[in-house]
């Protein structure tokens, strides 16, 4: 077995504790169509397959180098949020349009979306479940021809989910990580081990993955203190990784150029099985909030790759481009802030949440806004999509069903549609904001908005805000009772996020605030079994879609536009940012 060969040659004993929380759960295939009827007993959720890291072998013959292009690609995206490029700092998910390009993991992926050995060679539990130990490769460089030591995971890890992080950290799952982090230690010349106060399972892929769904866990040069700004601020300015590619240049808010790194530690001069260097000289990635501007430039030969949309499908191909889908890339984010505190606003209540569901036509949003199953499918609830690990079909987003919706609000107390003698409702606001990854967010908010107005007689307003200002007034708790509309990366495992917004009665922004609901989270992150942690997962999903802190909208195949001098790329499942980039290949 894999597993067997890769901890034979360290000469590590494994436990089936250790062996099995090693395991990684691969990406998924791409979105299919709509299911039909539910059957009436409840299917096995779903596992998803699973690898351990992959050996690497003992003698290599480093073939030689991937055949560079000498011309530069020219990347258009909607948006990029926070400029930051510590992302414990930024608070915003458009950073992951170019974190990513420069920034290397501990674990990185195979094409299938797999864990393997990245920066680190492999990771391990003690035997009471307690202690992650990472080891790390030699040979590692970051971008200025330094090595990526241990010292500067131990930095790293420390200022992105410490204790001492909290005052500052912006990342909510940085925040839940430190709720359970006892301490972070060197352990070695090439290793560091976080200890956790509790076992908790989702470590490897939520704080450590290339894949994962959060840009943080990226491995930064270590700065004399934890925090400070003044250092920030310089970071910013002259920012350092030892990812793919290199900052050569930026303009705020237009431009930021990059270059090939050549040392890029993933290639077999390293002992790794293959050479992950991009294979073109230089990339340049613009600012281009409208979808009209960017496919123009791309019929204009001025782009070479960009997010679009279906309805600009024949433009593009009429230019000499295509489209092409990477699955599972972005689900919609129905919060429900703060409403578990059911003694000041209706959304405390379960049945009223459930009647904003159940007014939603879901498939409205998917034929009108998207075009189809082809790029937004109405399945899964929340984070939890087909290629989930703990998905069943009863997770599905509940029907279009009005009159049901209107019988929930008046058994609430909130009688429709005049409401002659019931409670008042009051004025509910929905925030979103303009998307980095998907199209159409702000018009989904307006539809639902619509909806609740004509079905519920709820007075909705939606509110377009910037997207790094909403989420800092939602972790501080101030859009309790209110709505945010917002995307959402999908992920394999959705362990950080459970951890995070069900179970971390600590933090403000935690969607529930209910013992048991936090028990359940507990109990489900603990089990070690590889047959009894999608069981487990699946029946806290399933308690907290008829609980409805959130609602379950469906999610979106990502589509991107290559222009015609892309001959290929393979972008990676559930990402709805850059991935795969050193399969892009120009003709």
């Amino acid at each position: 077995m894999a597993n067997q060969l890769f901890w034979t040659t360290r000469a590590t004993i494994l436990t089936p504790l250790v062996l099995l929380l090693l395991l990684a759960v691969a990406c998924g295939a791409a979105a299919t169509a709509t299911p039909g009827a539910k059957p009436n007993t409840v299917p096995a959720p779903a596992t998803g397959p699973r690898s351990t890291p992959t050996a690497v072998p003992a003698s290599v013959t480093v073939p030689a180098g991937p055949v560079v292009n000498p011309g530069r690609v020219t990347w258009m995206t909607a948006g990029w949020g926070a400029e930051r490029f510590d992302s414990v700092l930024a608070g915003t998910g458009g950073i992951n349009q170019f974190v990513r390009l420069m920034h290397a993991f501990p674990v990185a992926a195979n094409e299938k979306g797999e864990m393997i050995p990245g920066l680190a060679t492999d990771w391990k539990l003690s035997p009471d479940g307690l202690t992650w130990i990472v080891n790390f490769r030699e040979g590692s460089k970051f971008h200025d021809g330094s090595p990526v030591t241990a010292a500067d995971v131990l930095w790293t890890w420390r200022h992105e989910f410490s204790k001492e992080s909290l005052p500052y950290s912006k990342s909510t799952t940085g925040s839940a990580q430190a709720g359970v982090t006892e301490k972070i230690e060197q352990t070695g010349p090439n290793q560091v081990s976080v200890t956790q106060k509790e076992i908790y399972t989702g470590f490897p892929v939520g704080l450590m993955a290339e894949a994962g769904p959060n840009a943080i866990g990226h491995i930064l040069p270590k700065r004399p203190t934890l925090h400070d700004e003044a250092l920030e601020a310089a970071y910013d300015n002259n920012p350092i990784g030892a990812g793919q590619l290199r900052v050569t240049r930026r303009v705020q808010a237009e431009l930021m150029e990059m270059e090939r790194f050549a040392d890029y530690y993933y290639q077999p001069q390293n002992g790794l099985p293959e050479d992950r260097r991009v294979r073109f000289k230089l990339l340049t990635l613009r600012l281009v909030p409208e979808e009209a501007t960017r496919v123009a430039a791309m019929r204009a030969g001025e782009a070479d790759i960009a997010p679009a949309s279906l309805a600009t499908k024949k433009q593009i191909e009429a230019g000499g481009g295509r489209l092409i889908f990477g699955p599972e890339g972005v689900y919609l984010r129905i919060r429900l802030d703060g409403c578990w505190n059911d003694s000041k606003f209706p959304c405390g209540d379960k049945r009223v949440r459930q009647a904003l569901d159940y007014a939603i036509n879901k498939e409205v949003i998917r034929d009108q806004l998207y075009g189809g199953p082809s790029v937004f499918q109405a399945r899964g609830w929340a984070h939890v999509t087909p290629g989930s690990l703990g998905y069943s079909p009863e997770l599905d987003p509940f029907p279009f069903n009005p009159a049901k919706a209107r019988e929930l609000l008046a058994a609430a107390g909130y009688k429709t549609p005049a409401n002659p003698t019931g409670k008042e409702f009051g004025k509910l606001l929905v925030h979103t904001w303009v998307s980095t990854s998907i199209p159409f967010l702000p018009e989904g908010a307006q539809l639902a908005a619509d909806s609740w107005r004509r079905e519920l007689g709820i007075d909705a307003e939606v509110k377009i805000g910037e997207e790094s200002a909403i989420n800092a007034m939602r972790r501080d708790g101030a859009l309790a009772g209110q709505i945010t509309w917002r995307d959402n990366e999908c992920r394999v495992d959705g362990s950080s996020i459970t951890l995070s917004s069900y179970g971390s009665p600590q933090l403000k922004d935690r969607l529930v605030n209910d013992p048991e609901i936090f028990a359940m989270v507990k109990s489900a992150l603990s089990v070690t079994d590889l047959k009894e942690q999608p069981v487990a997962l699946n029946k806290v999903y399933r308690r907290l879609r008829d609980e409805t802190p959130e609602l379950g909208i469906g999610y979106v195949n990502i589509p991107w536009a290559l222009g015609p001098r892309v001959a290929d790329w393979r972008p990676h499942a559930f990402s709805f940012f850059p991935s795969g980039i050193h399969t892009i290949t120009l003709k």
